[in-house]
């Protein structure tokens, strides 16, 4: 007769495997209370509803950041892609070009980025940090040269509306950005890729033996990632009416923080859309708390790093 052994887990090693499923959701709740404690003006809908536009153009970044840390990478160029996408449907649309058509070259233009980017990493070998940190580099240059080294208008009404509009009390960022969340959702979740990309990440060499092709699977996280980044680009220029040379300044940072802080393990493997809405969410609320405070924007991204870090040491926490 055969007999099942099980040993129970002690409270410290369900905390340490737990550790972000049940810190993160407590301390954005504790956010929100001392919001509505503090700061009469947090206590709006006007308020929420801000704090969720604010935070849809990092929210649709992030997503396409989940798949590449899913797959056991990080793309570090999405910040100087969401820039570069704007740039190029900026010069493309004062140069005659129909809007729309522009508007494709942009995505196709960012696609075709981060398809060179898997390549590159996949095929030669190369570590995505050297790969992605190069590009970074090299976009942001580029949004420069596009751009002489300052903003460009664009007139693109249906680009305005699409960007700034609501339908009833809720803006059009941020229906896109819950669109973005569900599609994100079911192909993680529904689809033979999402499991390849899972499998990916927790194990390149079994999933090569089990038939998986690697390369393919990372490659088409990057191209997401890259999508997304440059969607969120062109979002940006309908919101601010021009194309900018600082957009999307350090939101690789921030992107990877949410990702980070919502449990996505940056060993791969592991993460969903849903924690990485939970990660970009605190920072949301983090950022508006410190904005009604009275807390200079520039220690903003102080705040990102310091929580980057403890996203990270969370990560370590739950495989120690």
């Amino acid at each position: 007769m055969s007999q099942t052994i099980t040993t129970a887990r002690t409270p410290r090693q369900f905390f340490r495997s737990h550790a972000t499923d049940i810190m993160l959701p407590a301390a954005l709740l504790a956010l929100i209370i001392a919001g509505l404690v503090l700061f009469p003006s947090f206590r709006s809908v006007t308020s929420f509803i801000n704090i969720l536009t604010f935070s849809s153009l990092l929210m649709i970044v992030a997503i396409g950041e989940t798949f590449v840390v899913i797959g056991r990478a990080a793309d570090l160029t999405v910040g100087s892609m969401v820039g570069l996408s704007g740039a190029v449907f900026a010069v493309f649309v004062t140069g005659g070009v129909p809007p729309l058509l522009a508007l494709l070259v942009a995505l196709i233009a960012g696609s075709l980025i981060g398809l060179a980017q898997g390549v590159i990493i996949t095929k030669l070998k190369i570590s995505f940090l050297i790969v992605t940190l190069g590009l970074f580099a090299l976009l942001r240059s580029q949004v420069q040269v596009l751009l002489n080294g300052q903003s460009k208008n664009v007139d693109v009404p249906w680009l305005v509306t699409l960007a700034t509009g609501r339908i009833g009390i809720i803006p059009n960022l941020v229906i896109i950005a819950v669109l973005v969340f569900v599609v994100a959702t079911l192909v993680l979740r529904g689809t033979a890729y999402g499991r390849a990309l899972y499998a990916v990440g927790a194990s390149p060499e079994t999933a090569r033996l089990a038939g998986i092709p690697v390369a393919r699977v990372i490659i088409i996280s990057f191209v997401i990632s890259a999508f997304t980044a440059s969607l969120a680009g062109l979002l940006t220029v309908g919101t601010l009416g021009s194309a900018q040379t600082t957009a999307g300044t350090g939101m690789e940072m921030t992107a990877l923080s949410a990702v980070l802080l919502g449990g996505t393990r940056f060993s791969g493997g592991f993460g969903s859309a849903t924690r990485t809405l939970f990660g970009v969410l605190f920072l949301g609320v983090l950022n508006s708390l410190l904005f009604a405070a009275g807390v200079s924007s520039f220690w903003q991204g102080t705040a990102s790093g310091l929580v980057l870090i403890l996203a990270v040491a969370l990560d370590r926490t739950r495989k120690d």
